[in-house]
């Protein structure tokens, strides 16, 4: 069920990074999607981590799954702000 939860988290965190202009995205066909759709995105990024938090309350009790919900947040969002300019990056060079 941790998996379960990893991945909504990071479904939702990304979809609601991804759909954000300030962004700088990737060239993937997934990422200009969801940077062209932000009245879907966006909507759909926030219920994935509010189902995700619910999931967490639900496995782990009130106050100990908001707190596990918070720490996969934190992780997996701090995540996803360092290495997506580093991908940009990647694909830029290889591009060359």
């Amino acid at each position: 069920m941790i998996v379960l939860l990893f991945l909504l988290v990071f479904l939702g965190f990304y979809a609601s990074y991804s759909s954000s202009k300030r962004a700088k995205l990737n060239h993937t066909i997934i990422d200009k999607w969801l940077q062209d759709h932000t009245k879907i995105s966006q909507p759909f990024g926030v219920l994935l981590l509010i189902a995700a938090f619910v999931l967490s309350a639900k496995l782990y009790g009130i106050g100990a799954g908001i707190f596990v919900a918070f720490i996969l947040l934190m992780t997996i969002g701090s995540l996803i702000v360092v290495l997506s300019p580093l991908l940009i990056k990647a694909t830029a060079n290889a591009r060359k």
